[in-house]
């Protein structure tokens, strides 16, 4: 097992284990993740931190109605055939 020291030294792995750490705090609740998440952004940004800002992007669910029409064809009558 590494020591945080170990772990502080190689910021991916650092990052993974905070991420771990808050899972835990929030019994693997994803909601509850995604709230603390927030506030700890909320609270870096009252501290003087400056985040990139990043557009929402929204979906349309896909829905029979909105799906792109099939792209294959039918044809009522064959090809002709050309024979050599």
């Amino acid at each position: 097992m590494k020591t945080i020291s170990e772990i502080e030294d190689n910021p991916l792995e650092f990052v993974r284990w905070s991420r771990g750490q808050i899972m835990t705090e929030c019994g693997y609740n994803l909601d509850r993740f995604n709230a603390r998440m927030r506030e700890v952004g909320e609270q870096l940004k009252r501290d003087g931190w400056v985040f990139a800002d990043r557009p929402i992007v929204r979906r349309k669910p896909v829905t029979y109605e909105t799906a792109a029409p099939e792209s294959f064809v039918v044809r009522e009558d064959p090809p002709a055939t050309t024979e050599h």
